[in-house]
């Protein structure tokens, strides 16, 4: 799609695989708190894999004003996320299960023309 893909992951050891197989630009830890803070406010979009219960301050703070993130992972405990992050820069959370081939493009579909990074 021409997009600038960035895989953010909580250790190093995905790190050969996003960018040698997956095509990745680039790789964020997300437990590298300098790298985060360079990233920080940078991004569109967020597509959030992970299926199970993660803080999201973290990943907020790296979207931009009007920034999406996007949870693709069923999590099965409430979300929790501090408020004025979310409203004072005008940031969505949104979010679908992943079902069958053809939602799974029409959600990649809503991201042409924009930056996407991939929260894995």
């Amino acid at each position: 799609m021409g997009h600038h893909v960035r895989v953010i992951s909580s250790s190093d050891r995905k790190r050969e695989e996003a960018i040698d197989h997956l095509g990745a630009n680039d790789y964020l830890v997300s437990s590298d708190s300098t790298r985060m803070q360079e990233v920080a406010d940078s991004l569109d979009y967020i597509i959030d894999t992970v299926p199970v219960f993660h803080p999201l301050e973290s990943y907020l703070s790296l979207l931009k004003l009007d920034g999406k993130l996007i949870l693709m992972g069923a999590i099965n405990t409430p979300l929790q996320f501090v408020s004025p992050m979310v409203m004072l820069r005008r940031k969505t959370i949104t979010g679908s299960f992943i079902g069958s081939m053809k939602e799974t493009e029409g959600n990649a579909g809503i991201l042409e023309g924009e930056g996407t990074e991939i929260n894995d």
